[in-house]
């Protein structure tokens, strides 16, 4: 199109698909990531020297957000054990919205089961206290935390981090569960975790994991408080660390993967108390297709059942 007659479009970041209902975002930085996990021209795997992640490349970030940093170390440099930055790119822009990501340790560690019980335990406190900020922004902003880890999980970058994201907008899976929970007469959670069926492959400190009967996506485990709760505590580290890093290990060996999704189900406003907190974590064995992607219809590779055997006695061997 000749200059002189290029129409001028505004950039909309938030669309709706009017079929589905389902938001979209435009994001077409995000194709500029630096990628360190994927495939390359030839069979080695791409690299990114050094990693934006590592100690003394913190230039290689936008200046972080938060940081624990227990030698007081000046921001934006070495001395930090876990620190949050703004996502160089964002699926939102800051106006809009908040794209962080949280480095997990400062070491170059690609899997969370890598990290020590005391720096995994540091890492989810972490996720949470940013967590917790996103939720406090003025603009009412909806919060999301995740883990992508692995290329085959969707993450660029390999050395372990976390992602929390501020929508301004409700996410209508979010919305769906939310209201499923606000209408059950007995908490979906509650319910799994009294079922007999139920294999509960950790039950400790409170908490519990298990294999759930009709999982969200095969191989799933969810873990949750045995007692009802609404919300994730602010500090849920040192609980959660003590068997998530041996959990995760023995789900990548049942499972044949590394690559792995979690993310944080919880609503602390939820009326009459509803909503029961919950993680979930998913292993990516193979790539959504058709029937999933189309139709909304998934397959389960491996009985629940089976799985949650399988991860008592990995474990148990460990």
């Amino acid at each position: 199109m000749h200059p002189a007659r290029r129409r001028e479009y505004a950039v909309t970041p938030v669309r709706w698909d009017p079929l589905s209902g389902t938001p979209m975002l435009l994001a077409p930085a995000r194709t500029s990531r630096p990628n360190d996990t994927a495939p390359g021209p030839t069979t080695e795997r791409r690299s990114v020297a050094p990693c934006p992640f590592c100690p003394g490349s913190e230039h290689e970030t936008p200046p972080e957000t938060w940081a624990l940093r227990p030698d007081g170390s000046p921001p934006n440099g070495p001395g930090w054990l876990v620190r949050a930055v703004p996502n160089r790119f964002p699926v939102l822009p800051t106006d809009e919205g908040i794209h962080e990501v949280v480095i997990n340790s400062p070491r170059h560690v690609l899997s969370l089961w890598d990290l020590t019980a005391v720096e995994l335990g540091a890492a989810i406190d972490g996720w949470a206290t940013r967590e917790a900020a996103v939720r406090s922004d003025p603009r009412g902003l909806v919060p999301f935390l995740f883990v992508n880890q692995g290329a085959g999980a969707g993450a660029s970058l390999q050395h372990s981090h976390a992602q929390v994201i501020g929508f301004p907008f409700m996410p209508p899976q979010l919305a769906d569960r939310r209201a499923r929970f606000a209408s059950a007469s007995e908490c979906p959670i509650c319910h799994e975790l009294r079922n007999p069926a139920t294999v509960r492959v950790v039950d400790t400190g409170g908490l519990a994991a298990w294999c759930p009967e009709a999982p969200p996506f095969s191989g799933a485990v969810r873990i949750a408080p045995v007692a009802h709760t609404s919300a994730w505590p602010a500090t849920p580290g040192g609980t959660l660390a003590t068997f998530l890093g041996p959990l995760l290990r023995g789900l990548a060996d049942a499972c044949a993967t590394t690559a792995l999704n979690l993310w944080l189900h919880h609503d602390p406003a939820s009326a009459g108390n509803a909503y029961h907190w919950h993680l979930e974590v998913i292993p990516r064995r193979g790539m959504l297709a058709g029937m999933e992607l189309g139709a909304g219809v998934l397959s389960i590779f491996t009985e629940p059942e089976l799985l949650a055997q399988a991860l008592l006695y990995r474990m148990a061997s460990a």
